[in-house]
Parts: C-alpha cells; sequence; structure tokens
C-alpha cells in the first residue's frame, strides 16, 4: 500500500492534514491502534495524568479540546461524517486511562467515538491495524510513530491511491461494525 505515496516529515503531515481537510465534502474516519503513546514533549495533560494529578490533567486536556471547537462546530454545520474509531486492549494501559479522560471532553463537545475491544494477545499495531485518516474517498494519510513499543509521532505518509484508500476504508468499515459508542464501553468497563 505504501508504494503508492509520499512520505513526510511531521510538518509536511501537518500540511497534508490542512489541505485534506479543506476539499473534505463528506466525511473524514480516523481509526487508531496504538495503546501506549507518547504525546509531544510540550503536553502538559499527559505529565499531569502521569503525575497522578487527574484533575490538572482534565483542565488541560479541556483547554486543549476547546481550540477544536470551530472544527466540531464546522462538522456539525456542514453535516459531516465525523468519526473516530479506537482499537482498546484490556487491561488498559496507563496511556488510554488518559486518552479515555480525553474522549469523555470530546464526546460532550460532539465528536463521536467508537470503541473496539481487541484481543490482548494482538500484537497493536499490525499489518492490518495502523493509525489512519481518511478525508472522504480522495486521500488517505498513515501516521508514522517509529518502531519502538510507545508511538511518538515522525510524520506518516499520504496518499491519493485509489486501492489503497478502498483498503483502508474496508478495514474501517469492518472495525466499525464491532464497535460501540464510547459512553456505552465506558458503561461496560
Amino acid at each position: 500500500m505504501l508504494s503508492a505515496s509520499t512520505r513526510l516529515d511531521l510538518a509536511k503531515f501537518g500540511a497534508a492534514f490542512a489541505t485534506a481537510w479543506s476539499r473534505i465534502e463528506s466525511g473524514f474516519l480516523k481509526l487508531e491502534c496504538w495503546q501506549a503513546y507518547r504525546e509531544s514533549e510540550a503536553s502538559q495533560s499527559q505529565a499531569a495524568y502521569e503525575r497522578g494529578d487527574i484533575e490538572t490533567a482534565r483542565r488541560l486536556l479541556q483547554r486543549e479540546a476547546e481550540a477544536d471547537r470551530s472544527l466540531y462546530e464546522e462538522v456539525d454545520r456542514r453535516r459531516l461524517e465525523y468519526a473516530r474509531v479506537r482499537l482498546v486492549q484490556e487491561p488498559l494501559s496507563s496511556y488510554l486511562g488518559y486518552e479515555l479522560l480525553s474522549y469523555r471532553i470530546r464526546a460532550d463537545m460532539g465528536e463521536r467515538i467508537e470503541v473496539v475491544r481487541c484481543d490482548p494477545a494482538l500484537r497493536l499495531p499490525d499489518e492490518r491495524h495502523f493509525d489512519f485518516l481518511l478525508f472522504d474517498r480522495h486521500t488517505a494519510l498513515i501516521h508514522d510513530y517509529g518502531a519502538g513499543d510507545v508511538g511518538l509521532q515522525t510524520g506518516g505518509w499520504l496518499t491519493h491511491d485509489r486501492d489503497a484508500i478502498a483498503g483502508l476504508e474496508g478495514t474501517i468499515s469492518k472495525l466499525r461494525r464491532s464497535a460501540v459508542p464510547l459512553q456505552q464501553y465506558l458503561v461496560n468497563t
């Protein structure tokens, strides 16, 4: 799949996101698979969570989410499909505890978050399950988090290849059939 793609550094990945978002007409889908991830060095919310200061982490995450409020309003105004699909292995990693705190805030702001429970023996990410973004059926951005056990984004790949995008769309569609809404997942956890 990556043979029909362009490798991007982190800055170019961000620019490609902005360009793809500006062309979006119907939907945006996001798949997240990593069970351990390192937010940017400057992530005060993750540092607070790791210190056990959950209230400070929650307050900082709320502030971070507020920066995306206009995006959520645009999604609502334009009636775009917008969904984040999150693969979860239990017991939850510390990172996923932090991420669920963020998801609660973002779901309250209108983000649709769907959770798929996965076999804990599965080593995520794998060849079929990795982090990517789909913009309609015209663009896919595939994240590169390096080779370690903890993801730290170094850039990624951009593709407009119809076959690659169809494959990614098939993967996320299949996962969504077994997904539950975030609120349902939280009640049953």
